[in-house]
């Protein structure tokens, strides 16, 4: 969610800097700890389907657009999204382990 949001403010700021915050400590809120993880893949699943259609139709240009950030500097939204893909491969991948030794 945090990418989506950072990506759209890149779009519509110049160069804007991306907040940081504390995942480990996010993932101690009652939102995290009492729902099923079934509700975070849903999440997923909506917050793609918005995510794919800003990207459907951007210019090349746009992906030229920057933010900052305050481990990696200034990077391109190019370079943005690639690590956001990543990124949720990664807790996709985690969220499914945990799912699949739950059975």
């Amino acid at each position: 969610m945090n990418a989506y949001l950072r990506f759209k403010r890149a779009l519509t700021e110049e160069e804007p800097l991306a907040s940081s915050y504390r995942e480990d400590l996010w993932a101690e809120l009652p939102d995290y700890r009492k729902l099923p993880p079934e509700h975070s893949l849903l999440l997923l699943e909506i917050l793609h389907a918005r995510f794919a259609t800003l990207l459907a139709d951007l210019e090349p240009a746009a992906f030229r657009r920057k933010l900052r950030t305050q481990v990696l500097g200034s990077v391109t939204l190019d370079v943005a999204l690639q690590r956001f893909v990543w990124h949720n491969r990664n807790h996709r991948a985690q969220i499914e382990v945990y799912l699949n030794g739950r059975d």
